[in-house]
């Protein structure tokens, strides 16, 4: 009786200190559905994560957990991809590559133009991101013509797009489209890059991913790609962190990062599965990776409560997003049921 007793104190211990996600935001209280976030679309320092949708900015502030929003003042279409200047107070988007790109003022809601169009099919769906250090709008990979790309480009102000890292078939990274930016070290010219759909040569019409898992495409075959990049934005280079095809990455999910732990996340998510070149949708995971880098040599759980979040399908949380606090030190975490938060020991 005895042990059964201190077995039973034994396991209540390890429920106690098993952190536990809060309801910060109900739905009831702020729909996050049909918004859309970007992983780089977080001001730090104010600890404000935009969003837009249903014709508004929305400012949501971590550190009271309120939430304000701006009416948009303009007819142009907020486009696939943007990202935050903080020091510049704006958000910047537009559609892939070269297009024509715009800001919009947080405060204001009035948006202004920002760069020249230029013709551009070869790089829809890539990645931006802001250089804090040239002040420039940058971006990354794309989609055309039957290829992906690992290119990036910079904007310089008077409507030319430089060329910064050239499209290679060096694998250093793999070429993709619809990157998502990971906030790296603010005191450094970081951002990573994580996993996604793509190939080291690109090409649309490859049959096979050799060592990896492929997923068909209408033509031929892309890679879970399950890796993670480093990209310095001011010596303009790429850093294997883990992978490819890191069996670890057991979901394909957003990234967040802890620069006090130097700690990656992947928060929620689901493990792909291909039957006969169609997709088949899976539950949605509510569970969360961790790596620490240079410590860890693979990803792995993060064993948190998820008792009171609901269990949907992977078409219910198509836009969800995360982000690391570091004025709390906690995972934020936006759901179609709200934004919650874990605190991180």
């Amino acid at each position: 009786m005895r042990v059964f007793i201190l077995f039973l104190v034994f396991i209540v211990s390890l429920s106690a200190k098993k952190p536990t996600w809060i309801l910060r935001i109900p739905p009831s209280v702020f729909s996050i559905e049909h918004l859309q976030f970007s992983t780089s679309a977080y001001d730090r320092d104010s600890n404000i994560v935009y969003a837009y949708g249903r014709n508004h900015l929305f400012s949501i502030h971590l550190n009271s957990n309120t939430v304000d929003s701006i009416p948009w003042k303009s007819d142009i279409s907020f486009g696939d991809k943007f990202t935050l200047d903080s020091k510049g107070n704006r958000i910047l988007f537009g559609l892939g590559g070269k297009k024509r790109k715009f800001a919009v003022d947080v405060t204001t809601g009035n948006v202004t133009p920002f760069s020249i169009h230029r013709e551009d099919e070869e790089s829809h769906y890539a990645g931006v991101y802001w250089n804090e250090y040239t002040h420039k709008l940058g971006y990354f990979g794309g989609y055309g013509f039957y290829k992906l790309r690992n290119w990036a480009h910079e904007y310089d102000g008077n409507g030319n797009w430089i060329t910064v890292y050239p499209n290679i078939d060096n694998c250093i990274p793999p070429k993709r489209t619809h990157t998502n930016f990971i906030l790296g070290h603010p005191k450094k010219p970081q951002l990573f890059i994580m996993s996604g759909y793509g190939s080291c040569t690109g090409e649309q019409l490859e049959q096979s991913c050799p060592n990896g898992i492929s997923e068909k495409n209408d033509l031929g075959s892309w890679c879970w790609l399950r890796d993670v990049f480093l990209y310095d934005y001011q010596n303009y280079t790429f850093t294997n962190i883990i992978g490819p095809h890191e069996k670890s990455m057991t979901m394909e999910g957003i990234g967040a990062y802890d620069y006090h732990t130097n700690t990656l996340y992947i928060v929620g998510g689901r493990l792909p599965h291909f039957d006969s070149g169609k997709e088949i949708q899976e539950m949605f995971q509510n569970t969360v990776l961790k790596l620490r880098i240079g410590k860890d040599k693979a990803f792995k759980s993060l064993k948190a409560n998820t008792k009171k979040m609901k269990h949907t399908k992977w078409y219910e949380q198509y836009n969800y997003c995360a982000f690391y606090n570091p004025t709390r030190k906690s995972l934020i975490w936006f759901r179609s049921d709200g934004m919650w938060e874990l605190q991180l020991k």
